[in-house]
């Protein structure tokens, strides 16, 4: 369930975040090698829900993605015609679906809670993956704009600050119980400390940390740098993702 849940946000993440680098800048090229990437994460997704409790709803939100995408590859080349847009449309909302469903799932969270999940970290996963891809890019296509970078760094910070607004809204909920054994906030900050406090470092802390060194090196234009630094915070947000998802399957909120 876990596994199946981070797939699907990686892959909403990366195609939601798309537009703001713009197919004039990057080129249909790199358009096609994300919905590519997207699509195979949603084909896994389906792949590990299969097995899940409850797999029929889930397999079948993954598979309109899948096929969704496929289709917007397809009709790439059309970008003003009418089944194009409808395309694009409609598997930004099937991605969305799909990962609201599979947090819900996943951890058993309510239905708010599951879309302030889904939609952070999907946030969070899909900015920071697309600007270290992206970052790549300029390799391939010499003198193609900064902006599109700068713009996938800021929303980066955006996706975390974000998080830790859900983070800590959870946090505040789960302090109504108490502070002590064998409240709520005692379980996921001392119980499962060694995990939450990684979740926090790792994911939250590091990857604020890192945003200066981002965007310092972007706005001089030192894409190279930049795509070192976001390994570097791609590795942060996986981690600390991948504990969030833990956390949230045992405490049923977006951790």
């Amino acid at each position: 369930m876990l596994l199946g849940l981070f797939l699907i946000e990686a892959a909403a993440g990366l195609y939601l975040f798309l537009p703001l680098v713009g197919r004039r800048n990057s080129g249909v090229k790199f358009y096609r090698l994300i919905l590519i990437v997207a699509g195979s994460l949603a084909l896994a997704a389906l792949a590990a829900h299969a097995r899940a409790a409850g797999w029929v709803v889930l397999t079948m939100a993954d598979l309109g993605a899948v096929v969704l995408t496929s289709l917007a590859y397809l009709v790439l080349r059309y970008p003003k015609r009418l089944i194009f847009r409808i395309t694009t449309a409609l598997l930004a909302i099937s991605f969305l679906a799909a990962t609201t469903l599979a947090f819900q799932s996943a951890t058993g969270a309510p239905l708010l809670w599951s879309i302030a999940g889904g939609l952070s970290a999907l946030a969070l996963l899909g900015s920071v993956n697309l600007a270290m891809l992206l970052g790549h890019w300029y390799l391939v296509v010499r003198g193609m704009p900064i902006e599109p970078l700068k713009r996938l760094t800021i929303a980066t910070l955006a996706a975390t600050i974000l998080k830790l607004l859900v983070v800590s809204a959870s946090l505040i909920m789960a302090v109504r119980s108490g502070l002590d054994y064998p409240s709520q906030f005692y379980r996921i900050t001392v119980g499962q400390g060694i995990f939450f406090w990684m979740r926090i470092g790792w994911g939250l802390v590091a990857s604020l940390l890192l945003f200066p060194m981002v965007w310092g090196t972007v706005k001089i234009r030192s894409t190279m740098a930049a795509t070192g630094i976001l390994y570097v915070q791609v590795v942060a947000v996986v981690i600390g993702e991948v504990l969030g998802g833990y956390l949230a399957s045992l405490e049923h909120l977006p951790l």
